[in-house]
């Protein structure tokens, strides 16, 4: 199945593509995002555009403003209206949601959790799904934590990957000042 046109990035690309001809774009970016850091489109037409507001954080840190169930609803529902569209996919470094929002959509087209992050590590290497909306789509979506499972056989055999998430909460815990509470919203 050829697969239309799905790009995953960063916000910085993202800004130079968006004027390409995206039939749509899904933005996830942190809750508190200042307006520099926005992507957003002032002229018509523009395309259908879905902006998710959530924190990049893979556990379960309830206080936290982390992605949630309706989030992943909104993604893959955003995703089916787009299949035969171009989708323009980005967060702030185009790593983490992004990258899980790819896997989630991506699954969803090719029916096999192991076959998306295979196609979306070819468009997207640098990508490394954010574990708490993959989780959350395993449950939606009902693959028996297919998805958890691909990401799971890919870090152990991609030391890079395991290192990458032990950095990132080891910055998660010496930087909490820099995350939205739930309360803050």
């Amino acid at each position: 199945m050829a697969l239309p046109s799905l790009i995953v990035t960063n916000l910085s690309r993202a800004k130079r593509l968006k004027r390409r001809g995206f039939n749509a774009v899904l933005t996830l970016e942190d809750p508190a995002c200042l307006q520099r850091y926005q992507l957003r489109f002032h002229k018509k037409p523009a395309p259908e555009h879905l902006i998710l507001r959530f924190e990049d954080i893979d556990d379960d840190e309830y206080d936290y403003a982390l992605a949630t169930e309706d989030d992943v609803k909104a993604i893959i529902k955003f995703g089916r209206k787009h299949v035969e569209h171009s989708l323009l996919v980005h967060c702030f470094h185009g790593v983490g949601r992004s990258g899980g929002a790819a896997l989630i959509i991506l699954t969803d087209r090719l029916g096999n959790a192991e076959a998306a992050l295979e196609t979306l590590l070819a468009m997207r290497p640098e990508a490394i799904p954010n574990l708490r909306i993959v989780r959350l789509a395993d449950a939606v979506m009902r693959t028996d934590g297919a998805m958890v499972a691909a990401l799971n056989a890919w870090t152990a055999r991609t030391p890079s990957v395991a290192e990458f998430r032990h950095q990132k909460r080891v910055f998660f815990e010496e930087n909490r000042n820099l995350y939205a509470k739930v309360a803050a919203l």
